[in-house]
């Protein structure tokens, strides 16, 4: 069962950070807190759950970095610079309503 998933986004200065709470329903962002729904979850959990733990990184020194960790009985860590998962705009898209 997840308890919780953290995702950083670092795109040039600009870092967006997000702790999503399972047990609470719960997203907080850089300053903010929103309530969200069960829907919400799972769309999070569904988008990530087949994703390489690894991306690697390009060599492009400003290109975005997500790191995302997925807290239940164990922590799973996905990562990449520069290369990214197919529906990782969806991920995107998903979180732009919680976007601090």
């Amino acid at each position: 069962m997840i308890k919780g998933i953290e995702i950083i986004i670092n795109n040039g200065i600009k870092e967006d950070k997000y702790l999503i709470s399972y047990l609470d329903k719960t997203c907080y962002t850089n300053t903010k807190k929103y309530t969200v729904s069960d829907n919400f979850l799972n769309e999070i959990k569904n988008t990530i759950v087949y994703w390489k733990k690894e991306y690697g990184k390009s060599n492009v020194i400003d290109a975005e970095e997500f790191t995302i960790k997925i807290y239940s009985d164990t922590t799973d860590i996905y990562h990449g610079k520069g290369i990214y998962p197919d529906n990782y705009n969806y991920l995107k898209e998903l979180l732009g309503d919680y976007d601090g």
